[in-house]
């Protein structure tokens, strides 16, 4: 159990309740501080007061209190903490939760037949950290890719692969070839509308289950999964479940009869009525099911294959009335879907103040940037470290590294503005500067050449920069579980990039392979740990860890 655990078990026993520490922002006001604004209503007296109460009350080894206004601040003796934290921050199993609920993260969800555009990059990204973080905090986590295999845009395609290519080309060419003749389908029906006509008596066939139609439908959607797959492979991205919204239509009719009784016709479509938001629509007009009726069926079949304590959809803000309309006609059907559900949103990402748009052929394939990407690494690592070995493989995980992290550090509620120097930056706070760090830590330990044991002298780690490192070490389960609940791998992100750079600024300042071998001995037990962390922080946002770069 850490110091912090430790504190807050002791305030509990004085306040009797849970009480969360926060983080001082000066190192001069301690390690931990306990604000006594709320308490002070429990105690009846004011906040400095209470404060005072709290901290004559509060006695554990290592931690001395000092009450600074309506705050407890808490000093935790460096050896003690570093004692405490180092021998567990060295295990791979560091941070690591006992948590027993089963979570669904439903993320990428790419539309079948178009290209992954460096926009499909954020749900993809930011969902398979989430379902990392949830899998280590010890969750039953399922990651399901909802991919777009359904509607009105397959009726186009049929007709345009029809009138300007075949069924052959498209084998051949995949995503590439069903991208230009729909670009190509958009600009023609502004000479010919009737086009859309002929797309509308196509899909209307595809959903009265034609052969003909099912079949071009079956080769769209294996096409573009197999292009999808090589970029899911490069970015080491996978699923437990791969089910589209084609599998959700058989189901509607069932979903239909389930919600009848909250369901009402409204100008010849089917809806539920909501009193302070738009209905959510389930048929169209002309008979045609939606998306949410697809929706709604696909988040039934989930309470009933997995039993979800929690469904999370990794989905950007677009969808935002979407999602609300979904979960209160979910609500409505069963009370406790209430805290089921969660939209777990993320700003949009934009293109040079445009648009992206697959109708206009407007747009940044993914599969273009990670290659820049790699590309760019590989240009500095001949340039650097011309004799570094497995030049390629490091080239690739630090270039597709950078494209990731650059994602997950920016608060995923905020938009992103696309910029290339911005995503292949290669220093700041950025992935290879994480990687690096990590490497430069395994270049220590390689020069060390010998067993690394927990048979140190703690005390000899209390210089200001070694006490950084050993107090953002101790920080790790907690920045963990925070990264967690809040579904906010940026979270996670910030805090590689303060281990680095406070890593880096101890390796700076100090020899670790010190004459006096208590000291080197302490140190590289440190820069173990540092790596440890490094690595697993690594990981769990889905980024690889060379140990040389």
């Amino acid at each position: 159990m850490g110091f912090q655990e430790r504190i807050e078990l002791q305030l509990k026993k004085i306040s009797g309740q849970a009480i969360p520490l926060e983080i001082p922002p000066s190192p001069e006001l301690g390690e931990y501080a306990l604000p006594c604004f709320s308490l002070s209503k429990r105690f009846k007296k004011s906040p400095h007061d209470t404060a005072e109460d709290i901290a004559s009350q509060f006695s554990l080894e290592g931690v001395t209190t000092q009450v600074n206004g309506p705050y407890v601040n808490f000093f935790i003796d460096k050896e003690a903490l570093a004692t405490s934290i180092l021998p567990e921050a060295i295990k791979k199993t560091y941070g690591k939760g006992k948590e027993k609920k089963t979570v669904v993260v439903d993320y990428s969800g790419p539309n079948v037949a178009k290209h992954m555009g460096v926009h499909n990059i954020r749900s993809t990204v930011i969902g398979r950290a989430i379902y990392n973080l949830h899998t280590y905090a010890g969750h039953k986590t399922i990651g399901t890719n909802y991919v777009g295999d359904w509607g009105t845009n397959f009726g186009q395609l049929i007709v345009a692969v029809q009138k300007w290519s075949s069924e052959k080309k498209v084998k051949e060419c995949g995503v590439k070839e069903l991208n230009r003749v729909y670009v190509k389908f958009h600009k023609e029906l502004e000479k010919i509308p009737s086009l859309e006509a002929e797309a509308r008596a196509a899909f209307q066939q595809l959903e009265a289950e034609n052969k003909d139609a099912k079949k071009f439908w079956k080769l769209f959607r294996d096409v573009s999964l197999a292009d999808y797959n090589k970029i899911y492979q490069r970015m080491g991205i996978s699923f437990d479940e791969i089910r589209g919204e084609a599998a959700a239509v058989p189901e509607a009719e069932s979903t239909l009869k389930a919600l009848k009784r909250f369901t009402k016709k409204d100008q010849g479509a089917l809806v539920v009525p909501f009193k302070t938001m738009p209905p959510c629509l389930l048929i169209k007009s002309d008979g045609a099911s939606t998306y949410g009726l697809r929706d709604l069926s696909t988040a039934l079949y989930r309470i009933k294959k997995f039993s979800p304590d929690k469904v999370l959809y990794v989905v950007d803000v677009a969808q935002k009335l979407h999602f609300k309309q979904v979960f209160c006609v979910l609500k409505k059907f069963r009370k406790k879907n209430e805290d089921i559900f969660e939209h777990v949103v993320f700003g949009r990402l934009r293109f040079n103040d445009k648009s992206m748009s697959t109708r206009k052929g407007n747009i940044i394939l993914l599969e273009d940037v990670l290659e820049k990407a790699v590309e760019k690494v590989m240009n500095t690592i001949k340039e650097k470290n011309p004799k570094l070995k497995n030049k390629q493989q490091v080239a690739e995980e630090v270039g597709i590294g950078a494209v990731i992290f650059h994602d997950l550090f920016s608060d995923r509620a905020k938009d992103i503005v696309f910029d290339w120097d911005q995503v292949l930056s290669l220093e700041g706070d950025s992935g290879p500067y994480v990687q690096y760090a990590h490497a430069r830590c395994c270049s220590v330990l390689k020069k060390y050449k010998k067993e690394i044991t927990a048979k140190i002298s703690f005390a000899l780690l209390t210089n200001k920069e070694e006490f950084s490192v050993v107090k953002l070490l101790a920080s790790f389960p907690e920045i963990l579980q925070q990264a967690t609940a809040a579904n906010k791998p940026s979270l996670l992100a910030k805090y590689l990039v303060d281990v680095a750079s406070a890593f880096n600024t101890l390796y700076g300042h100090h020899t670790i392979l010190d004459e006096d071998k208590d000291i080197a001995k302490a140190r590289v037990f440190l820069v173990a740990a540092t790596k440890n962390v490094l690595s697993l922080g690594l990981s769990l946002l889905n980024i690889k860890t060379p140990e040389e770069m």
